[in-house]
């Protein structure tokens, strides 16, 4: 490639003074990121004073996050991101990253699954043997409840004699996830410092995230052995002579609890809506269900008998994308696509733009497991389907999210029928993630408790 074939990338129409783009961000951001698919592969946007590259084409995406010695971690939502989560796994990069994600992988080990799947079957065979026949459930709150339960539960062994009042830790954690979105959309930071309710219920709600996490943190240290949790992996992981530091184990934990508990619910309670609304999908489902299951809770054994159930999860997480926009920064001058990119730039790509891309997904808005069949999904171009990233910063948790969303479906599947409350629409809140305003349901029986 020649200088004169090296493009500057155009900035996108409809920015305004002072503000750039960042109102269109911050009101519809799916919407204006998806229309940002019919322009350029890369495409400039105004967020405030600072310039924001968006990548476009599924291979650049890819390319980029395959190359994190020139797209590091960082940009406007990496760190507002930071600063909740510190220097954790999802936001650390280099030599930091790649020891920490070494020290951290045993926790997601094989065995290690396995030992958290006996909990995910017993929490279903608890939970969903205790829904009444005809009586509505709030099925958003119930997936809350359920993966915040897991996840505790993988991250702190009860036998450990650590108390988590689980009801006050989900609902900080909501107030942070709304909090972090807030300040990911304001592009002059000012809002976070205002002496306003909203900016108090986020302060208590990060002191109390905070609290609880230093406390097991302590409790752990105090008493070091492996209880077969996630934290007793982090507590006891050395690297030669040396430990994780408390505060970068702290730092951990809480990329954790929020990377994980909220968007493993939200998958949840979407899949439960789409099948549903949508009786030919339920009807294989729970076909699946009655030849693999025949009415128990589902177990780690039975994954590679699920096959359509997994379908179903790739589908509900392709169709309603946790993560509409994700960002990195260039750590040199570059070009990528034939586009040049000024060093300290900040880039921008979007995970739900790819997904309703009808160039890349025939028919985006139709729910449709069928298209992740063996060989149907090959079809599908590398790099635009990406749920839980690419390259060296893959999700760690990729394992125990697919699982738990896969058992507990089909733990529903194999008892249940929801139907979905006459009169009512769930509808999407704009946040971070893509969780369901509310989903009121009613269960039908299909199977007696076992």
């Amino acid at each position: 490639m020649t200088v004169t074939d090296v493009l500057t990338p155009a900035i996108a129409p409809g920015a305004v003074p002072v503000l750039g783009h960042a109102l269109a961000m911050k009101r519809a951001p799916r919407e204006f990121l998806l229309a940002l698919q019919d322009t350029d592969p890369v495409i400039g946007i105004r967020l405030g004073r600072q310039t924001v590259y968006v990548i476009n084409d599924p291979a650049l995406i890819r390319a980029a996050l395959r190359d994190p010695e020139t797209f590091g971690k960082g940009g406007p939502i990496t760190e507002r991101f930071r600063a909740m989560f510190g220097n954790g796994l999802g936001i650390s990069d280099g030599e930091v990253h790649r020891r920490q994600r070494a020290l951290m992988q045993p926790a997601f080990s094989h065995s290690r699954i396995v030992g958290y799947a006996a909990r995910i079957t017993e929490q279903a065979r608890t939970r969903f043997g205790g829904w009444q026949d005809g009586v509505e459930v709030a099925v958003h709150q119930e997936m809350a409840d359920l993966a915040l339960t897991n996840l505790t539960k993988a991250m702190f062994a009860t036998e450990g004699g650590v108390h988590v009042d689980a009801d006050r830790f989900r609902e900080a954690t909501a107030t942070v996830l709304n909090g972090l979105y807030r300040r990911v959309m304001d592009p002059t930071g000012l809002l976070a410092r205002l002496p306003t309710q909203a900016n108090r219920r986020f302060r208590d709600a990060e002191a109390h995230l905070r609290g609880v996490i230093d406390g097991v943190v302590a409790a752990y240290r105090a008493a070091p052995e492996d209880r077969g949790d996630l934290l007793s992996i982090l507590v006891l992981a050395r690297d030669g002579a040396a430990t994780m530091s408390d505060q970068q184990v702290h730092d951990e934990v809480m990329t954790i609890f929020i990377a994980g508990a909220e968007s493993i619910a939200n998958t949840l309670a979407w899949a439960c809506h789409e099948v549903a609304t949508h009786p030919e999908v339920e009807a294989r489902l729970c076909a699946e269900a009655d030849r693999v299951l025949a009415g128990r809770a589902a177990e780690y054994i039975d994954l590679a008998s699920l096959t359509y159930t997994k379908q179903v999860i790739n589908e509900t997480l392709r169709l309603r994308t946790q993560g509409w926009a994700l960002s990195r920064t260039t750590t040199r001058k570059t070009t990528i696509g034939g586009y040049l990119i000024p060093a300290n730039a900040a880039i921008m790509y979007s995970p739900h733009a790819l997904n309703h891309n009808p160039a890349l997904h025939r028919d985006p808005g139709v729910f449709n497991p069928d298209r992740w069949e063996v060989g149907v999904a090959r079809a599908v171009p590398r790099g635009a389907y990406i749920p839980f990233g690419t390259g060296n910063h893959t999700c760690i948790g990729e394992p125990f999210a697919l699982t738990e969303m896969t058992l507990t479906l089909a733990s529903i599947a194999a008892r249940w029928r929801l139907e979905p409350v006459p009169g009512h629409t769930p509808r999407p809140k704009v946040a971070l993630t893509m969780p369901v305003d509310s989903l009121p349901m009613v269960p039908r029986r299909r199977f007696p408790a076992t």
